[in-house]
C-alpha cells in the first residue's frame, strides 16, 4: 500500500506494519462513508463501564475507560497521521471514543483501504485479505493487535469458573466470517491457541427459548497464550500483565489449540431446541440448524482446522464456561 511520501509501490496488496495494524483496526470497528467528494473512515472504540474491572489484588489504579482510550489514542494517532498523510480527530460520545480520518481527495491510500476490505464498508461485513496469511509474521501480528486494541479490554470478569484469566476479542453480531478467519490466523499462522469461541447463536446463548441471543462472537483465549501479541494501547498492556502473572502463579501452562476434529460433545452437553433457529438474522450455513456446541458452529461456518495443528503436550480442560 502507498502512504509513506518516500516509497509509494504501486502494489495495492502491500502491506506493512503500520499498513497492517491500521487495518486490525478498520476490520475490528471501522466504517467507511462516501458523500460525494468527502470520505471518511471512522474507527469506534465503544465500552459500557466507565472504569475497568481489575484483579481483587491488583497494583493498578482504577482506569477510567474515556480518559485512557483518549491517551492511547494520541499515542496511535501520530502513526496513522503518516501512514495516511490526513490529520486524525478523536470523537466523544457517551461511552465510545471515535478516530476519524477525513479525504477530501480520492488519495492512493483512501482506494488502498477500500480494496484491501475488499470495497466492504463497515465491520459487520469486513473478512481478513486473503494476502495476509502470505504475509511475515511480525505484520501478522500487527494486524491482531490493530483487532485487539480496539475490540478486546481485558477484564477480570473475563475469567474462567477456575479463576484463570482470560483475553476475549469481540466481534459485532452479523459478521460470522471474521471470527473463523481470525482463529485460523492465530492458531495456525502465529501458534496461538484459542480456548474456545462463543458465538452469538439461540443454542448457545438463549438457554429455553430465551430471547436476547444476538450477541456479540466472543474469542476466548488465556492470558498465557496471548503473550505473544499483546496491546499496543498502554493501559491494556497494564492490565494484561496481570492477567498474565496471576495465570503464572497459578501454575497454568500454555493451552492445547482448538481443534474441532477431535473434540467431542460432553456427557449431558445436549442443548434443548430454540424457537429462533431459524431466524433470518443467521446466515444461510447455519439458519435452521440444531447445534450442541460452539465447535460444530465453527465447522459450519467453515473452520477447517485439523490434527496439523501443532499440539503442546499441556492440556486444557475443554469447553470451558
Amino acid at each position: 500500500m502507498a502512504y509513506h511520501r518516500k516509497h509509494k509501490p504501486r502494489n495495492p496488496d502491500y502491506i506493512d506494519p503500520d499498513v497492517a495494524y491500521l487495518l486490525g483496526m478498520i476490520v475490528a470497528r471501522g466504517t467507511f462513508h462516501e458523500e460525494g467528494d468527502i470520505r471518511r473512515l471512522i474507527i469506534q472504540f465503544p465500552y459500557r463501564l466507565d472504569t475497568m474491572p481489575l484483579l481483587p489484588n491488583s497494583n493498578l489504579r482504577n482506569i477510567d475507560r474515556e480518559t485512557a482510550l483518549r491517551v492511547s489514542l494520541d499515542d496511535i494517532r501520530n502513526r496513522l497521521n503518516q501512514l495516511l498523510d490526513v490529520n486524525l480527530d478523536i470523537q466523544r460520545r457517551k461511552h465510545e471514543v471515535g478516530l476519524k480520518a477525513v479525504f477530501t481527495k480520492n488519495t492512493i491510500s483512501w482506494r488502498d483501504l477500500r480494496f484491501l476490505t475488499n470495497y466492504r464498508t463497515n465491520y459487520k461485513e469486513f473478512e481478513i485479505p486473503e494476502s495476509l496469511y502470505d504475509e511475515d509474521i511480525d505484520i501478522q501480528k500487527e494486524f491482531v493487535r490493530g483487532i485487539v486494541d480496539t475490540a478486546a479490554e481485558p477484564s477480570y470478569a473475563d475469567r474462567d469458573q477456575a479463576d484463570r484469566q482470560r483475553i476475549v476479542i469481540q466481534i459485532q453480531f452479523g459478521n460470522w466470517r471474521l471470527p473463523v478467519q481470525l482463529c485460523k490466523l492465530l492458531q495456525e499462522n502465529l501458534g496461538v491457541s484459542v480456548s474456545n469461541i462463543l458465538w452469538g447463536h439461540p443454542n448457545l446463548r438463549g438457554p429455553s427459548g430465551a430471547p436476547g441471543w444476538a450477541k456479540e462472537t466472543r474469542i476466548r483465549i488465556y492470558a498465557q497464550d496471548f503473550e505473544p501479541i499483546g496491546f499496543h494501547f498502554q493501559y491494556k498492556q497494564e492490565v494484561f500483565k496481570e492477567f498474565l502473572e496471576h495465570n503464572r502463579r497459578d501454575g497454568m501452562l500454555p493451552a492445547k489449540p482448538c481443534n474441532p476434529k477431535i473434540k467431542r460433545i460432553r456427557k449431558g452437553g445436549r442443548k434443548p431446541k430454540h424457537r429462533d433457529e431459524s431466524a433470518p438474522s443467521l446466515p444461510p450455513e447455519i439458519r435452521g440448524r440444531h447445534f450442541n456446541a460452539y465447535f460444530k458452529l465453527c465447522q459450519a461456518l467453515g473452520c477447517k482446522q485439523g490434527k496439523c495443528i501443532r499440539q503442546p503436550k499441556i492440556f486444557d480442560t475443554g469447553d470451558e464456561d
